[in-house]
């Protein structure tokens, strides 16, 4: 057995994915169990800590717990600010966790999108890279970046919400925020099923029916040359690509990492036009010194274990899983 366990917990809308790991990312073993985010914060907090301590009990080397939140997190006093579709705010989760722990190990907190960067940087595509920037795409975008190994933060929890920078402030769609023509409502999964309906009927030709849109339907109808599916995702690709450049020129990163599910599914049609428009965009010493690249770590559990790691900043070896090259430049 590895001389040193940590335990990651990845709460969901929908999922809570735990996962005991080792310091290579090594999974030893995995739980999910639905969120049921209806239930009570108290209820939930009680069935996580449940969770957690079966871990704790069975494997005495566990030495840390590191858990992704959605929304923005104050990290240092452990507390979830706004995660909406949890109906959280302004919840101490780690004291409310510590109390009911069978025994006391360092628990940290964080934004669940810092989560995906922070286990991109210790075991994934960003392992050898301190500077890079890592968008997570899936219902919606949000972003991090790393500078010098370390997280950069923000003022009020709230750095790097690329997906609300409005494209069109105007004439856009209507977004979840309160503003027009947000990235997200173009390059998301509540995005794509958007814009397949506001352009609906300028396509008479479209296998597609809005009674039963999903973008699954979408990500299938443009691998099937529909042309509203293939409409929809170039304007999805021209989103992430502005996204990319923005990041781009603001930071400079070599590397910029694409995580999320959405963006798994939908990687190679969105590839060519994302960097048609970084290339079109982009200062060409600027373009020319990045690589964009699909995520390693598709178990968010797995990310959020590295924040033991990285908090502690413990020394750790990392064995590199690639199995083939993701990069799209």
């Amino acid at each position: 057995m590895p001389d040193k366990l940590t335990i990651g917990l990845d709460i969901g809308g929908t999922k809570m994915a735990f996962a005991v790991v080792d310091s290579s990312g090594n999974i030893c073993d995995e739980t999910v169990i639905p969120t049921e985010h209806d239930n009570p914060y108290e209820v939930t907090i009680s069935r996580i800590a449940e969770q957690l301590n079966t871990y704790l009990d069975q494997y005495p080397n566990i030495f840390g717990i590191g858990i992704g939140v959605p929304g923005p997190v104050d990290n240092e006093r452990g507390i979830a600010l706004n995660a909406v579709n949890l109906l959280w705010e302004n919840r101490p989760i780690k004291s409310d966790l510590l109390e009911n722990l069978s025994r006391s190990v360092p628990l940290y907190i964080e934004n669940d999108v810092n989560v995906g960067a922070i286990g991109e940087h210790l075991f994934g595509r960003a392992k050898e890279t301190p500077n890079f920037v890592y968008l997570s795409i899936g219902t919606g975008l949000g972003g991090a970046v790393m500078l010098d190994g370390k997280l950069m933060r923000g003022s009020t929890s709230a750095e790097m919400e690329i997906g609300h920078i409005s494209l069109d402030p105007v004439n856009g769609l209507l977004c979840t925020c309160g503003q027009r023509g947000c990235v997200e409502m173009s390059m998301s999964g509540k995005g794509l099923v958007a814009t397949t309906k506001a352009h609906y009927e300028r396509f008479a030709d479209t296998q597609m029916t809005l009674d039963t849109l999903s973008t699954y339907d979408i990500i299938h109808y443009a691998n099937h040359q529909d042309t509203l599916a293939q409409f929809v995702m170039n304007e999805a690709a021209v989103a992430l690509g502005l996204s990319c450049v923005w990041c781009t020129m603001l930071f400079n990163p070599s590397l910029i990492v694409l995580g999320g599910g959405l963006i798994h599914a939908t990687y190679d049609l969105l590839k060519t036009q994302t960097l048609a428009t970084m290339e079109a965009r982009c200062l060409p010493q600027s373009y020319d010194a990045v690589t964009v690249t699909l995520s390693q770590l598709t178990n968010a559990a797995l990310g959020a274990s590295a924040l033991v790691w990285y908090f502690q900043k413990d020394t750790f070896g990392v064995s590199s899983h690639l199995t083939q090259d993701n990069t799209l430049k």
